[in-house]
């Protein structure tokens, strides 16, 4: 996971706003999946965007959805209405999306997060009861058998308030 680590520390130094998702997050809150990408909530606007493309730039990132699998260029980044950027970088895969199933867009996931020490930096997480219900609401088998290692951390947490042991 070094390298989906890598992506997100990028993004942090970048000041990118985004929230961590998806089986990454999952891992933080405890749970044993396995994942080879990094899903974010993110804001889509362009500045944002922009700052993203600033933070993958030496990575290549490529478009991973559609034909030839362009490049991620600062171009791209400063278009508006992108529901969502599905990449690929040297370090692996990202997905920033614009909303999640469940939760809402990245205003809801904001305030449905958590703060995570990432090698010593703050990052934002969705909540435990958020990332249950995200994970709920995609309905896969691998995103139900999430649920129920997730229960059980919270089970073992009693109030759910902070992810695994707070550094990832």
């Amino acid at each position: 996971m070094g390298g989906l680590k890598d992506i997100l520390l990028r993004l942090h130094a970048h000041d990118c706003q985004f929230v961590l998702i998806g089986g990454f997050g999952a891992v933080a809150w405890g749970s044993s999946i396995a994942t080879r990408d990094v899903d974010v909530a993110c804001d889509m606007s362009p500045a944002n965007l922009r700052r993203v493309w600033l933070a993958l730039a030496e990575l290549a990132p490529r478009h991973r959805m559609g034909s030839g699998r362009p490049l991620f260029t600062e171009e791209d980044a400063a278009r508006d209405g992108w529901k969502n950027l599905y990449l690929a970088t040297r370090n692996g895969q990202i997905d920033l999306l614009g909303e999640v199933k469940g939760i809402g867009g990245f205003q809801e996931c904001l305030s449905r997060s958590a703060p995570i020490t990432l090698d010593g930096k703050e990052i934002r997480i969705l909540s435990l009861e958020a990332m249950i219900q995200a994970k709920r609401s995609m309905g896969r088998p691998k995103d139900l058998q999430t649920v129920m290692e997730l229960e059980v951390v919270r089970e073992r947490l009693g109030d759910g308030s902070s992810p695994g042991s707070g550094e990832v």
